[in-house]
């Protein structure tokens, strides 16, 4: 239990930023048992966002982009689903990418590990 703790709480750092201006953004996401890297990241509010994450660890990582203004409860389980704006998940050795649009606020978002 204490490691989930840890974990979320080092993952709860991770931030993505939103800023207001125009175009798409790429992003890339390395995933381990202890952290993703890096840890913070910028994008454009309500334009595409390309992610690739690449899970270099050897269990399921889910990197989860929390809504604004909302927090999760440790560890992160079905009772936040309506928290989540979107994810992603890989597992172990996997590489994915996928495209989200953006949320149309700009500010700071929360970032974590949805996989306990």
């Amino acid at each position: 239990m204490f490691r989930r703790i840890f974990i979320f709480l080092f993952l709860a750092a991770s931030i993505l930023g939103l800023v207001a201006c125009s175009g798409s953004s790429k992003i890339s996401v390395t995933t381990t048992e202890s952290k993703f890297d890096p840890l913070t990241w910028t994008v454009k509010a309500g334009k595409p966002v390309t992610i690739t994450i690449t899970n270099n660890g050897a269990l399921d990582h889910e990197w989860v982009l929390i809504k604004q203004g909302q927090d999760v409860t440790v560890p992160f389980d079905a009772d936040d689903e309506d928290k989540v704006f979107w994810e992603i998940e890989a597992g172990p050795g996997e590489t994915k990418t996928e495209t989200f649009t953006a949320p149309s606020e700009a500010g700071t978002y929360k970032v974590v590990c949805g996989t306990p």
